[in-house]
């Protein structure tokens, strides 16, 4: 008879785990349905070029998203060249939509983004980033801001 109690102790332990866990996913999923996240890239001082890209995410309620990324670029010319001024120029623009939803691997959350071919992404959620809503790592500065996404 105590092995019974012990076992259905686990089972409601589990269950309960389970309950949080699935309250936490909510919580989260709720933060960023209608949030936007802005990324700005830019290359290095120290480079010969010069480059930079500005990408909009909006996260909307129905779990689409959609990207909008504008990006250009200038490479100078080289001094084995006879007009030391020549350069090269480029720009671009993307847009893009798909699904997004967050799930739950391992005790850690993730984004996982479906884009319109149907090949899935996987990115790690950091708390502590999307409270804070600015970040730098590298080049690229993140700003994500809860509620202010463009969702039709």
């Amino acid at each position: 008879m105590n092995m019974y109690k012990i076992l259905l102790f686990a089972f409601l332990s589990g269950t309960c785990f389970k309950v949080r866990a699935q309250d936490n996913l909510e919580q989260l999923t709720n933060y960023i349905n209608g949030s936007q996240l802005v990324m700005y890239s830019e290359s290095s001082y120290l480079s010969d070029h010069s480059a930079s890209a500005i990408t909009y995410i909006d996260f909307c309620p129905n779990g689409r998203y959609s990207y909008s990324y504008d990006g250009s670029y200038t490479v100078k010319g080289t001094q084995h060249t006879s007009n030391r001024n020549n350069r090269a120029y480029g720009a671009g623009v993307a847009e893009n939509q798909g699904h997004w939803k967050v799930v739950e691997h391992q005790s850690s959350y993730y984004l996982e983004i479906t884009d319109y071919l149907g090949a899935k992404s996987y990115y790690p959620i950091y708390m502590q980033n999307l409270l804070a809503g600015k970040w730098k790592v590298s080049n690229t500065t993140y700003a994500f801001s809860s509620g202010t996404g463009r969702c039709h």
